[in-house]
């Protein structure tokens, strides 16, 4: 079959096609070739070109297309969602958006799997809600929530600081909480006095001296005498 001539439409189908985003395992990160199918890739990798490249990569490529792809991929996790958590393969599909970014078949890592266990395990990332093991996870069903670890030494001191603030806060609060119960105290303490002080003035003075009695002794009565009757002195000058 011959190739599509130029201008028309065929010819134009296949060239929009080339500029959207292929599948990353028909993508060749040595040669930076983009092929549409496994055919297509198969066919690239027994080509001249493709063999005299990969005859001339050293291990150290490998490496550095490690790093590069991990770095790559924790700036955009801290640039677009900060610490927040997102799910593993939804922000993964964010990342290769991107072109030009080096793929995953070109490093050490065989799978996402395995790229963020080895995140997780070098502290770079947390990992959330998991059901068990961290070995026995699988990151492309999409249950996996991941969130940046910041390490910085500017969020370093921020976090400090925050710390700090909060402290201060705490001790604040104390301070208040301890002048509130003192004066509570002192309310209590002052009431009590007042309350003292009007039982006092509600005493009878009669309660508070006593009643005094007089007892005054009776006369005796005489015995045996007989009251005599007044002598009527005009009638003897009669």
């Amino acid at each position: 079959m011959g190739s599509a001539e130029f201008g028309t439409a065929k010819y134009l189908n296949k060239k929009m096609k080339a500029k959207g985003l292929q599948k990353l395992r028909f993508y060749c990160q040595i040669c930076q070739k983009q092929c549409r199918d496994e055919n297509g890739y198969k066919a690239h990798c027994r080509s001249p070109f493709h063999t005299r490249n990969v005859t001339q990569t050293k291990p150290q490529d490998l490496h550095n297309y490690s790093e590069q792809f991990e770095k790559d991929f924790l700036r955009l996790l801290r640039l677009s969602h900060g610490e927040k958590k997102i799910e593993a393969n939804k922000f993964y599909n964010e990342f290769i958006q991107d072109r030009d970014h080096i793929h995953m078949n070109a490093t050490r890592f065989t799978s996402l799997t395995k790229f963020i266990l080895h995140l997780s395990k070098t502290g770079k990332i947390r990992l959330h809600d998991l059901d068990g093991d961290e070995d026995s996870i699988d990151v492309e069903s999409g249950k996996i929530m991941i969130s940046y670890i910041d390490n910085s030494f500017e969020n370093m001191l921020r976090q400090n600081k925050l710390k700090e603030i909060e402290g201060s806060q705490a001790t604040e609060e104390d301070i208040k909480m301890k002048m509130l119960k003192r004066q509570i105290a002192t309310s209590a303490a002052e009431a009590e006095d007042v309350d003292d002080a009007d039982a006092e003035e509600t005493i009878s003075p009669e309660t508070q001296i006593g009643k005094i009695s007089l007892t005054l002794p009776k006369k005796p009565a005489s015995k045996g005498k007989v009251s005599k009757k007044p002598k009527n002195l005009f009638k003897k000058l009669k």
